[in-house]
C-alpha cells in the first residue's frame, strides 16, 4: 500500500491557502476563548448552571448554522457564507469588549455561533474543499489544514492568560483586563474576513443549478447521512460534556485560571502537530474508521481516569492525553464525512450530521453546570467518556463493514 502523505500543499490553489489563512487567523480567537470564556463568564458572577446555559444557547445556534449555511451553500456557494461567518464572529467580540450586559452577552454568544465555521470539519469549508480538492489528496489537505489551525490555536491559548499580565501592567480589575484581549481577537477576526474577499467560489453549472432547485429538499443520501448523525451526537454530546465546562472545573476544583491553563492548553495544541504525523501509520494499519474507534475508546478511558483524580498535576497530564486523542482522529473523520456521499451533497451532508452533533450537544452545557453545582464535578466527564465509547462502538456497527468493500 502506498504511504500516504500528511502535510502538503499539493492542490493548495491561491484560493485554498488564502482559505487556510482565513481559518488560522480565526482559529486564534477560539484558541483563547476555548481557555478564559467560561472563566471569564464566572468572574462576571454568573453561576455554573447560568454559564452552562450560555453554553448550550451558542451550540443549539451553532446547530442551526451548520445545517442551514450547509445546505445553502450547496446551492448559493461557499463564498458568501465563508464571509457571513466572520463577520458574525467579529460582531461578537465587539460586543464582549464594549459591555457586561446580561442578555447583550447572550446576544453575542448567538452571533458569535454563527461565526464558528473556521474548521475544515465544518460544512461550508468541507464543502469548499471537495469542491477545489481531488479525492486522494483529502486525507492530506485535511491533516493539513488541522495542523495549521492546531498552531494558531495554540498561539490563542497561549495569549489567553493576557488578562492577568494587563491586570498587572495597566492596574486594571480582572474583568476590565479582559478587554484588551477580546480587542485583539477583533483584529484577528476582521483579518479573517479580509482574507476572504479575493477567493473564488466553483460554482456549479446552469444545468446542475436547476438540478439543485429540484432536488435541494430531497437528498439522495439520507441513510448514509442519518447514520453517520446519529454517531455523531454521541460524540458530540459526550464532548460537549467534557470539554464545555473543563476550564471552569479546573477553576472550582483547583482555583487556577486561563493564566496557567492557557499554556497547557497551547502545549497540548503543539504537541498534537507531532501526534498527526503518526496518522498515515494508523490508517495504513488500522484504516480509516478502525483508527478513529481505537481512538475514542482509549479517550474514553482516560477520560474515566480524571474523573477520579484529586492530584492537580496528574490532572494535567490526563487533560493533555485525553485532549491529544479526540484532536488526532478530528482530520481523519473529517476526510471521511467528504467521502460518504456524493460531492454535491458534501455540505449538506456535514450540515445534517453537524445540527444532530450540535442539537445534542446544546444540552450538555446546562447539565454538566447543573452537575458541578448540585450534583459532583466528576459526573460530567463519567457520562461524557461512556457516550465516546458507544460512539466507537456505533462507528463499528454502521461503516467499518463498508469501508472493508472498498
Amino acid at each position: 500500500m502506498q504511504r500516504r502523505s500528511l502535510f502538503s500543499l499539493r492542490g493548495f490553489d491561491r484560493d485554498m491557502k488564502l482559505l487556510l489563512l482565513s481559518m488560522s487567523s480565526r482559529r486564534v480567537v477560539m484558541g483563547f476563548l476555548g481557555v478564559v470564556r467560561a472563566i471569564y463568564f464566572a468572574l462576571l458572577g454568573f453561576s455554573p448552571i447560568t454559564i452552562g446555559l450560555l453554553l448550550s444557547f451558542a451550540t443549539l445556534v451553532s446547530a442551526f448554522h451548520h445545517i442551514s449555511f450547509g445546505v445553502l451553500s450547496d446551492r448559493y456557494g461557499r463564498k458568501p457564507f465563508l464571509l457571513l461567518g466572520a463577520v458574525f464572529a467579529t460582531s461578537r467580540l465587539v460586543i464582549f469588549a464594549t459591555t457586561r450586559n446580561f442578555w447583550l452577552i447572550v446576544l453575542a454568544q448567538g452571533l458569535g455561533a454563527l461565526g464558528e465555521g473556521a474548521a475544515p470539519g465544518q460544512p461550508v469549508v468541507s464543502g469548499y474543499i471537495a469542491d477545489k480538492v481531488g479525492l486522494r489528496e483529502r486525507v492530506s489537505t485535511f491533516s493539513t489544514l488541522a495542523i495549521t489551525n492546531a498552531i494558531a490555536a495554540s498561539i490563542g491559548s497561549a495569549i489567553a492568560g493576557l488578562p492577568q499580565v494587563f491586570q498587572n501592567l495597566l492596574g486594571l480589575d480582572l474583568v476590565s483586563a479582559h478587554v484588551p484581549l477580546f480587542s485583539i481577537g477583533i483584529v484577528f477576526s476582521a483579518l479573517s474576513f479580509v482574507l476572504l474577499l479575493p477567493i473564488k467560489d466553483v460554482p456549479p453549472a446552469k444545468e446542475e443549478r436547476a438540478q439543485e432547485d429540484r432536488k435541494m429538499f430531497t437528498v439522495k443520501s439520507w441513510s448514509v447521512i442519518l447514520k453517520f448523525s446519529l454517531v455523531r451526537s454521541t460524540s458530540g454530546f459526550g464532548w460537549g460534556l467534557i470539554d464545555s465546562l473543563l476550564t471552569l472545573y479546573f477553576f472550582i476544583r483547583f482555583a487556577v485560571g486561563s493564566d496557567v491553563l492557557g499554556p497547557v492548553f497551547a502545549a497540548t495544541r503543539l504537541v498534537s502537530i507531532f501526534t498527526y504525523l503518526l496518522i498515515p501509520f494508523f490508517i495504513d494499519k488500522l484504516g480509516e474508521i478502525g483508527t478513529i474507534i481505537w481512538s475514542r475508546l482509549l479517550t474514553a478511558v482516560v477520560t474515566v481516569a480524571f474523573a477520579f483524580t484529586n492530584w492537580f498535576p496528574l490532572s494535567i497530564v490526563l487533560l493533555i492525553i485525553f485532549r491529544l486523542l479526540m484532536m488526532f482522529s478530528m482530520p481523519i473523520r473529517q476526510s471521511f464525512a467528504t467521502e460518504i456521499v456524493d460531492p454535491d451533497e458534501t455540505a449538506t451532508a456535514i450540515g445534517i450530521s453537524n445540527f444532530a452533533r450540535m442539537g445534542v450537544r446544546s444540552i450538555a452545557p446546562t447539565l454538566a453546570g447543573y452537575m458541578f453545582q448540585a450534583v459532583s464535578l466528576s459526573m460530567p466527564f463519567l457520562m461524557g467518556a461512556t457516550l465516546l465509547a458507544v460512539n466507537g462502538v456505533l462507528y463499528h456497527a454502521y461503516f467499518r463493514p463498508a469501508k472493508k468493500q472498498m
